[in-house]
């Protein structure tokens, strides 16, 4: 091979993928960092370092300079010459004699070479008038130690100008950082840069646009998985896994099945020992055989390991183990406890040690959970190992409190793992699938489950239970408790009748969280967050599952009664009021999904992002269905804000799908389906077209009920775009009789807005600005803006541009008039101001011009200096002058 062409290629940027994903929230982290001066990029290989890196670097690819390492840079003098050529290969050449290089082969010379490499850095620099960006691929391969040394010197003396990244399969050797600030470094590892939610979409979608994958998030049947979110949830996230199964998919004639096992994954294994366990043996190699050791248990801590699996073991061992970069990671429910990826888990369980090492590791573990009240991870451990009847027996005996923490994904996980005609036997069981279901809205199954659970506990049929979970006294209890859920279900989700959930005892807190539920499905909003909030209050002390189901209808709630400030203060205050070790199962995703309405209503594009984000591990989890409803909806929003039709389209298909599994009544308290697709379609200028979907597809709920009035509200919106002013009125006007009798903020905000523009389109200026006064005045109240300012309506401006002459709520109309985003400059003539003053104004406004104080003004007008105070304060803000000095000049102003 030509040296000068290999050489070329180690010092060049590599080939880029064909798809190529642009992970932007990384690239964003690179550069909101860049006083960190160092980046450290460290994972597995498969996780895009170099794809960012290349990303990153793109748009000051002149001033970039990239480094490939090899084994054989372990030496210091090639080292040292590899960096000088890949300088002088972009164009900066300097330390280029014998000489210098020489001083890599003294005792001492790594030093003072560093130092004349770093002077001749800085002229260049300062010749180029340029700062630059040193790229060091491959940094695992370098660990002999004299390069160490020399990388060291270099991070050491780095010039505050120019900035240093690092890419590696292994966390870096401590040494190279020993003599550097830590805030000097920023580390990013296989947690950050493993694909999210978003990403993996961003990954399929390129394949669709080759041509290569049909309509990849196809969904389920109602209820189900995506095909996404299964898959992302297979891969952990890992890139490189991801990608193989997608274009997995890609390549097949079947449809992708949640049953596709990684391990069908072509050189899967081959992959996982010469990539992720060979770098591993290198960096020490008691931690590969350790890992074997843990494949069978799916969560682990410290204690565990130290007290119980490796007792002689040391320390720091466990530490290095646990703190891998990439293969153990926090779970999700814990603060404490650790697993192992699933992919390298699902590799690792292939060579399982023997049947004996397996039985007596199991035995060791499981009677230390039990030990230390530790039942949940307990029965994962049963079920990983396949011992059904202990992981049954503990479920039913963990009944109540697995209850109460509402963990039911993992709930689900573990019944999906046990044999069918088991659970279809054990009567708690099915009360768990039966809660699971109504956790989730689905009340049909639930019901299915519930009878199923009554019929078997009604039976003469023996239940066998070591602990004697289903004795008489307990088995009466049991029976009574699935005959109260199977009336409540009914009562709120078939019958709906009031009589019967009011009957129902209300020290339950299910049966109060069915009756809020129930004051929520009838329009009784005020009544329904009352209610709701006292579960929320009782649930707050030992209740996380319920605490979980209740916040997202709490949210719901506070958005249309044009609460969301007030929501979103209470959610502080509830985080800091939460019991001490309450385990909240994804708590900080439920209540970023609780505020994503809101921040739609009144928040800026990015936060609502980042709040979708948050919001995105509920994706592919036992969440209730209207919550995955409102997500999907949330995202249609912010896409047809951002002109993204096609997402926008996904977000409604998803949003299609999930409603079939809605039951009515619930359905009546959420966004109308066809008014959400009139709603894109209208953004998309299909003004018609949106008039016939909403004639042929609405009206399926009755008028009093929310979806009716969303309908109806979309319909003016549509007739006022047809430009059928009077037609929208009345639709409008029948939308803010219902708002204001149920007292729905948001809907009343949004009436009032239409109504005033449609107003001002037919020319009824006096009148249109009296119900915009009205609108502005609800609209402070609730903190709406997007909902408020039509920036596609001319007739927003003149509306706009009076208000704010009139001076109405200065500070918020400015904040409206900023959203507009048009010039709306206040009038040149200040008499148009001067009109605005009352009579008593006026006169008071004249003395002010004499010189006048606020005391003699009170004694020429016998008025009280309380009063007087008031008239020069609206007097302020009417001519919109921030003192007396400034009223007086534009009175002179406007009347000379």
């Amino acid at each position: 091979m030509d040296t000068g062409q290999f050489l070329k290629g180690k010092f060049s940027f590599p080939l880029a993928s064909q798809i190529v994903i642009s992970r932007s929230r990384l690239t964003r982290k690179l550069e909101a960092a860049r006083q960190a001066q160092i980046h450290c990029l460290t994972a597995p290989a498969g996780f895009g370092k170099t794809t960012l890196m290349q990303d990153w670097a793109a748009p000051q690819k002149g001033r970039v300079i990239w480094f490939t390492a090899e084994r054989s840079d372990n030496r210091p003098l090639r080292l040292g010459g590899g960096l000088l050529a890949a300088f002088a290969s972009a164009g900066y050449g300097f330390l280029g004699c014998k000489e210098e290089l020489d001083l890599l082969n003294e005792q001492d010379g790594v030093a003072h070479w560093s130092r004349l490499f770093i002077d001749e850095l800085e002229t260049a620099a300062r010749r180029t008038g340029a700062s630059l960006t040193l790229v060091l691929d491959n940094l695992h391969l370098l660990d002999a130690p004299e390069a160490i040394a020399l990388l060291s010197c270099l991070v050491r003396d780095l010039p505050a100008a120019h900035r240093l990244c690092l890419l590696s399969r292994n966390p870096p050797a401590p040494a190279l950082f020993a003599s550097t600030s830590w805030n000097r470094v920023q580390h990013l590892n296989a947690d950050e840069l493993a694909f999210t939610l978003e990403e993996g979409k961003q990954y399929l979608r390129a394949l669709q646009a080759e041509g290569l994958l049909g309509r990849y998030a196809a969904p389920g049947a109602p209820g189900m998985q995506t095909q996404i979110s299964e898959l992302w949830r297979q891969t952990d996230g890992w890139p490189i896994f991801f990608c193989a199964m997608a274009n997995r998919m890609a390549n097949s004639n079947t449809p992708f099945a949640t049953k596709e096992e990684l391990n069908a994954l072509p050189d899967f294994h081959r992959y996982m020992a010469e990539q992720v366990m060979q770098p591993l043996q290198l960096l020490q190699k008691d931690i590969p055989a350790r890992l074997h050791e843990l494949a069978p248990i799916s969560e682990f801590n410290r204690d565990l390991l130290s007290q119980c699996l490796f007792p002689g073991e040391s320390p720091a061992l466990i530490q290095v183990m646990i703190h891998h970069t990439g293969l153990i990671v926090k779970a999700t429910q814990s603060g404490d406890e650790y697993r192992m990826r699933r992919p390298l888990r699902k590799h690792l369980r292939q060579d399982a040690t023997s049947t004996a090492e397996a039985s007596a590791l199991f035995d060791k573990a499981f009677r230390w959970r039990l030990a230390n009240n530790q039942g949940r991870a307990a029965i994962s451990l049963c079920i990983d190992n396949s011992y059904w009847r202990a992981a049954v027996h503990l479920l039913e005996k963990l009944y109540p409190s697995l209850v109460s923490a509402g963990c039911w994904t993992q709930v689900v996980q573990w019944l999906a793992a046990v044999p069918a005609h088991i659970v279809g036997q054990r009567p708690l069981l099915q009360m768990l699938l039966g809660r699971k279901a109504l956790f989730e809205s689905a009340s049909t199954s639930a019901l299915i489950h519930f009878k199923q659970a009554q019929s078997l506990l009604s039976s003469a049929q023996a239940l066998d239970h070591p602990d004697g979970v289903y004795d008489a006294a307990s088995r009466a209890k049991w029976l009574q408790e699935a005959s109260a859920l199977i009336a409540s279900t009914q009562a709120l989700y078939l019958t709906g009748h009031d009589q019967s959930l009011a009957e129902q005892d209300s020290s339950c807190l299910l049966t109060r969280y069915h009756q809020g539920l129930h004051a929520l499905h009838q329009g009784r909003l005020h009544e329904a967050r009352k209610r709701l909030n006292e579960v929320m209050e009782a649930a707050l002390a030992d209740d996380p599952g319920m605490l979980t189901q209740v916040i997202p209808v709490l949210g719901w709630l506070h958005y249309l009664t044009g609460e969301t400030d007030l929501w979103r203060s209470g959610l502080a205050s509830l985080r800091e009021r939460v019991a001490p070790g309450c385990d909240l199962p994804h708590g900080f995703a439920w209540t970023s999904a609780s505020t994503l309405f809101g921040m739609l209503e009144n928040a800026s594009t990015e936060e609502v992002k980042q709040g979708l984000q948050d919001a995105s591990v509920l994706h592919g989890l036992c969440a209730p269905a209207e919550l995955r409803f409102n997500l999907a909806a949330a995202q249609m929003l912010l896409a047809i804000r951002e002109a993204r039709w096609d997402d926008a389209g996904e977000a409604l298909l998803e949003a299609e799908v999930l409603q079939h599994s809605i039951p009515h009544p619930v359905r009546r308290t959420l966004f109308s389906l066809p008014a959400l697709k009139a709603q894109r379609l209208l953004a998309q200028g299909g003004e018609r077209e949106a008039l016939h979907l909403l004639q042929a597809w609405g009206g399926h709920y009755d008028q009093a009920c929310f979806a009716t009035q969303h309908e109806q509200l979309i319909l003016s919106e549509v007739l006022f775009a047809l430009n059928r002013p009077e037609e929208s009125l009345e639709p409008a006007r029948q939308v803010r009789a219902w708002a204001e009798q149920h007292r729905c903020g948001l809907l009343l905000t949004q009436a009032l807005a239409i109504e005033a523009l449609a107003l001002q389109k037919l020319g009824r200026e006096e009148k249109a600005q009296q119900v915009f006064h009205d609108a502005l005045h609800v609209g402070r109240m609730t903190s709406s803006v997007h909902s408020l300012v039509r920036k596609d309506a001319p007739e927003m401006k003149p509306l706009l541009s009076a208000a704010k002459q009139l001076g109405r709520y200065p500070a918020y109309v400015g904040r409206l008039i900023e959203h507009y985003g048009q010039d709306i400059a206040q009038d040149d003539d200040d008499s148009a101001n001067l009109a605005a003053l009352s009579k008593r104004e006026k006169q008071v406004l004249d003395l002010l011009v004499t010189g006048m104080s606020n005391p003699e003004i009170a004694d020429a007008l016998c008025r009280s200096l309380g009063t007087i105070k008031i008239h020069v304060h609206n007097i302020y803000r009417k001519l919109g002058a921030a003192n007396r000095v400034a009223a007086i000049n534009k009175y002179n102003v406007a009347t000379a």
